[in-house]
């Protein structure tokens, strides 16, 4: 008997682009399939837009990209949908497996965004550090960085703080230094790629003839011009076309049409700012830039940053030789621009800090110390290690703690005043006996005869008082010379 097993694979598809794009520019639609099991797939890309693209491809993957240029005569700006038709190959004939969407979008200006750089590293906030050199760059798609290369002979950047025309860079960046420590500056770059295309690359032939009587000589420079190149910085992604000369003085008049929008710019700037002395309501309240034509490409960024002061050395006092069973208790203090937030991690034995150590819980303060208390249970090297963060970034610091156990002894007081009162109350003791003995041996017994008051006598026989006469005189000869009764006691008896 045979038994088959059959597996069902079931497959559904998920589409991504990799927009927004500004117009003229490309974007890629990658499709990606799930419970894929090794066979053809069909992929079947079309959008919404006109006129529309469309495309099929067919494939032994579980993923296929379409890529689609946008030129800016055909599409205007807006958002479209893309979609893509996933189908399956059963005796040659295709079906329809699954499908999915996704929405882009066609800008008209460039996308991207101003990235602020400081130490080498991208800042993840809009706080800056004051005296420190800030690299301000725009960070463009790579989808849009391809289009600049390839259609773009001028890109220059135009840049302005706090309404005030700073300077204009051919790599999208700008280098400056912010002086004025917990100050706000308002950042406005603007972005001018020029379309225009390329010069043809020339030649000019120059020929040069001598004659002389015995002989001819022709002599002929060839002199090539090329185009602009464009260089690419790697490390932050900031590019630069050098500008071109010829490119620029080719307008309507003899100054350049990217250098009259700026001075627009700067113009409407300074105009807003005689009615109005708040210097960045135009700026932070009004985005909105005039077109400048199809033969340019523009892009415009926008900022606020904070300028504060970066935590400095992390100074840690306190004893660092502790007695085991003593508590650690140092002071910590540093300078800054607060608020700041603060942890401490404490490591057995010697610790080498590398900077990038972080804590889960950490203690918000204004304040530029706190002290840090801890107990150590065991007799071992410590070392505590200090985090200490704010806006701008963090500085890490450490102190090592040797914990010891010392010998103990008793010291001479513990000896000595049990035994003095031991000595003390056993003395007192014997001397309490002693005198009590004393005291006891030296008492008079007195005898107190009343005769004030009637006898009372009992009725006696002359047997009874004769054997009482005889009783009293044996007691008496027995009686001890320390009996405290002398012998003039005297005894009488009434007859």
């Amino acid at each position: 008997m045979f038994m088959f097993k059959f597996v069902i694979c079931v497959l559904d598809v998920a589409l991504l682009n990799n927009g927004p794009a500004v117009r003229g520019s490309k974007i890629t639609f990658t499709a990606s399939v799930t419970g894929y099991a090794g066979e053809s797939l069909k992929y079947v890309f079309l959008d919404d837009v006109h006129p529309q693209h469309e495309d099929e491809f067919i494939l032994s993957s579980n993923e296929s990209t379409w890529t689609v240029e946008y030129p800016k005569e055909l599409y205007e700006a807006g958002e479209y949908t893309a979609k893509v038709r996933l189908m399956k190959s059963f005796l040659g004939i295709w079906y329809f497996v699954a499908s999915s969407s996704t929405t882009f979008k066609l800008t008209d200006s460039l996308n991207g965004n101003l990235v602020l750089n400081q130490n080498n590293l991208d800042r993840p906030n809009n706080f800056v550090a004051v005296n420190k050199t800030v690299l301000h760059y725009i960070k463009l798609p790579d989808n849009e960085m391809q289009f600049l290369r390839e259609n773009a002979s001028t890109i220059i950047t135009y840049w302005f703080i706090d309404c005030i025309y700073i300077d204009q860079t051919t790599d999208l960046s700008l280098n400056y230094t912010y002086l004025d420590l917990m100050g706000d500056h308002y950042i406005d770059a603007l972005v001018v790629a020029n379309n225009m295309p390329l010069p043809p690359i020339t030649t000019t032939t120059t020929t040069t003839t001598s004659t002389t009587s015995t002989s001819t000589t022709t002599t002929t420079t060839t002199t090539t011009t090329k185009p602009p190149k464009t260089t690419t910085n790697n490390a932050t992604q900031i590019y630069s076309i050098t500008p071109s000369t010829q490119f620029e003085t080719i307008t309507e008049s003899s100054e350049p049409v990217t250098h009259r929008i700026a001075k627009r710019m700067i113009s409407n700037r300074t105009i807003m700012k005689k009615r109005n002395n708040s210097t960045k309501d135009y700026i932070c309240h009004n985005s909105s830039i005039v077109p400048i034509g199809k033969t340019f490409t523009y892009g415009h960024y926008q900022e606020t940053i904070s300028v504060r002061e970066e935590i400095s050395t992390i100074n840690i006092t306190g004893l660092n030789w502790l007695q085991h069973g003593d508590l650690l208790n140092l002071q910590v203090k540093y300078t800054g621009s607060p608020p700041f937030d603060y942890c401490a991690i404490y490591k057995e034995g010697q610790y080498n800090i590398t900077g990038n150590e972080t804590c889960n819980f950490k203690t918000r303060t204004v304040s530029n110390a706190f002290p840090l208390v801890h107990y150590f249970s065991d007799s071992d090297q410590h070392t505590v290690i200090v985090i200490v963060e704010n806006d701008v970034g963090k500085n890490v610091s450490r102190a090592t703690i040797n914990i010891y156990k010392a010998a103990v002894h008793a010291q001479l007081s513990v000896i000595v005043v049990p035994v003095v009162f031991c000595l003390v109350a056993v003395i007192l003791v014997v001397f309490g006996i002693a005198y009590y003995q004393h005291r006891s041996r030296y008492t008079i017994e007195v005898a107190d005869f009343d005769f004030g008051q009637q006898a009372r006598l009992d009725y006696k026989t002359f047997t009874e008082r004769l054997r009482d006469s005889f009783r009293n005189a044996f007691d008496f000869r027995q009686r001890d010379d320390n009996d405290p009764l002398t012998s003039d006691t005297r005894y009488d008896s009434m007859s």
